[in-house]
């Protein structure tokens, strides 16, 4: 992203005054030239850009940012490939480690 702070639409400060397409009665908003360079589309919403990001990770980020599993992991069920603390204390033929 190239602008973190701005929004896309809006007006003021930060384009951070909500009046894109004329909200709240002020006609005034400034429109930025590509959406996807932003985070924010206006002072409230993130762009679709960032939209996608936050579900990629979902769908298939590491267990320390979406864990203990991300949501493809229990789609396809692959838990039963994950190690569990259960598999460690008893060992994976189910007799205590010693």
């Amino acid at each position: 992203f190239k602008d973190g702070a701005n929004a896309c639409c809006g007006y003021g400060p930060y384009r951070g005054i909500f009046t894109c397409g004329g909200t709240k009665n002020i006609t005034e908003y400034e429109l930025c030239e590509k959406a996807d360079d932003h985070v924010w589309w206006d002072a409230f919403h993130p762009t679709e850009r960032i939209h996608e990001q936050f579900a990629k990770a979902l769908w298939n980020g590491p267990p320390s940012s979406v864990g203990p599993y991300n949501v493809e992991d229990l789609f396809l069920n692959r838990e039963s490939r994950l190690t569990k603390i259960a598999d460690i204390v008893d060992g994976p033929d189910g007799n205590h480690f010693q």
